[in-house]
């Protein structure tokens, strides 16, 4: 429920990034300088500085019948042929000119779409658990509370100045994808229905767990966390230095955990006592009133069973996240026209139709053909250095030959794990809570540089055993398929469960199997 002034406000400079945009593709102004300009509109020149993504930031991923058939106008409209499924529960058009970046922001404002503050330092978009509402195992739904921290989060965008991005999440107590324990600030909710709240965690250059600032918080009080959050980043941040400047380095630049604690309880304190921010949960509730026919024959890999009766999800993953993109259009113009139906974007690069009876399932997975059917091909990787302007080497490339290699000899990839691969330490493929993970380096070899991946191990994002892995070797970028496929064939000749019960069990055996390739 974004207020008119709220929207006005959002739109205000819109002329700014109009003035930039137009400055920079007549090459007034170099790409460093339109980066540091154009983020906070949710836009990047690519690699090469000859076209540009727009970010399409949908709270929470949330996606309602509307704005799908706009997204459907739109990719006909301008022919979007590049659109990728983010980590950030986002939607990025690539291999844009600047006018048609310029076109898409202004219409996306009108379709509830809000992209100012999608990049840049500003709150990015809310990452939430994908199912809530809708998962027959959850003890509490946390919809309405998402639906009100998203709209918070962006009437703060034109009153804030951060020092650096700042991500916040929120699960449903089961779901750990979201990773509201290590980011920025995450809300973690219990099995009493109440919150536990994390503040200053972060992946990346110098990863830190969230430190743990609220307990047993009740629901309706959320916004007061967070913005009191906002407040103390705000006070105490570092704005001189850009690679110290995230909330993870904030308590050691506070001067220590207990510090920063100190501070924090005292804001909260104060946003408490002066303001009002309780949420009244039914002014979000959107009752599903949809009722469909039990037909569980329906459920495989790729659909579910929701909680309301007879209706089901579908998961849509592709490679990597880069979207077929002419199915994609078939299937928004289905479900646009269904009762009740929304898409859930994830944060690891997919996307849930929701709300659908087992004949509508059953039709969107035809209209969805090419999709991962195991958790190995559900791997994740950023967008790589063909298109990121800081990448080292091309996450995308290596993820995407590993498929077609371990296509092309047959091999049976179901009890390999899920990769997760960046083009840089940045870990935007967050490649650091990976059981096996990879970021873009350089290989010596014969003394001379190669493409390489360093390989991550250890690593897990699974609420309660939270852990970063560790680097263990660097391996050639040529030989990472031979790799993984001598991985499968080991476990398939064990007859291992799976990766995670056969690598309990065999470490020398992995480890030598690293060394081989080191």
């Amino acid at each position: 429920m974004i207020s008119e002034d709220i929207k006005y406000k959002l739109m205000s400079d819109f002329s700014d990034f109009q003035n930039i945009t137009r400055k920079f593709y007549n090459k007034e102004i170099s790409v460093a300088e339109y980066k540091g300009l154009s983020g906070k509109f949710g836009s990047y020149a690519e690699r090469g500085g000859n076209s540009s993504m727009c970010r399409w930031r949908f709270e929470g991923g949330r996606i309602l019948p509307d704005q799908m058939k706009f997204m459907f106008d739109m990719i006909r409209r301008y022919n979007l042929g590049h659109m990728h499924f983010t980590l950030g529960q986002s939607i990025q058009f690539h291999r844009l000119n600047g006018e048609t970046v310029l076109a898409l922001y202004e219409a996306c404002s009108e379709h509830g779409i809000y992209n100012r503050g999608a990049g840049g330092d500003n709150p990015t978009n809310l990452a939430a658990s994908v199912l809530r509402g809708i998962d027959p195992h959850e003890t509490f739904d946390i919809s309405p509370y998402v639906s009100a921290l998203s709209d918070y989060m962006i009437e703060q965008v034109p009153y804030l100045k951060l020092p650096r991005k700042f991500k916040v999440a929120i699960d449903n107590g089961i779901d750990d994808a979201p990773h509201a324990t290590m980011k920025d600030f995450g809300f973690h909710l219990t099995a009493n229905g109440t919150f536990d709240v994390y503040a200053c965690g972060g992946i990346g250059p110098s990863p830190q767990m969230g430190i743990k600032v609220g307990e047993d918080v009740a629901p309706v009080d959320i916004l007061y966390y967070v913005k009191a959050m906002f407040m103390v980043f705000m006070n105490y941040g570092n704005y001189k230095q850009h690679s110290k400047a995230r909330s993870r380095f904030l308590p050691e630049f506070m001067g220590g955990q207990e510090k920063f604690l100190s501070v924090y309880h005292e804001t909260l304190d104060m946003v408490k006592e002066m303001e009002q921010l309780t949420i009244n949960p039914a002014d979000y509730a959107v009752p599903i009133t949809k009722v469909g026919v039990v037909d569980d024959a329906v459920l495989n890999y790729r659909i579910g069973k929701q909680k309301q009766e007879g209706l089901y999800y579908v998961e849509y993953h592709p490679a990597a996240g880069f979207v077929e993109v002419p199915h994609f259009l078939d299937a928004l113009e289905y479900a646009s026209g269904l009762h009740q139906v929304e898409m859930r974007l994830t944060p690891d690069q997919s996307v849930y139709i929701i709300n659908l009876t087992a004949d509508e399932a059953r039709e969107m997975v035809k209209l969805l053909p090419i999709s991962a059917e195991n958790t190995f091909e559900s791997s994740i990787s950023c967008v790589g250095n063909t298109i990121c302007q800081i990448g080292i080497q091309d996450s995308n490339g290596l993820l995407n030959s590993i498929f077609r290699h371990l296509k092309a000899n047959d091999v049976d990839t179901s009890k390999l794990p899920r990769l997760y691969v960046s083009g840089c330490p940045h870990s935007c493929g967050v490649h650091q809570i990976g059981t096996i993970g990879f970021h873009g380096s350089v290989k010596m070899v014969d003394k001379k540089p190669q493409p390489g991946f360093a390989l991550m191990d250890g690593g897990s994002d699974e609420i309660g055993t939270e852990q970063f892995g560790k680097m263990i070797a660097t391996i050639e970028a040529v030989r990472i398929p031979l790799f993984i496929e001598e991985l499968a064939n080991i476990l398939n000749s064990n007859d291992a469960v799976d990766y995670a019960t056969w690598r309990k069990e065999h470490n020398d055996e992995y480890m030598a199997l690293v060394e081989k390739y080191n």
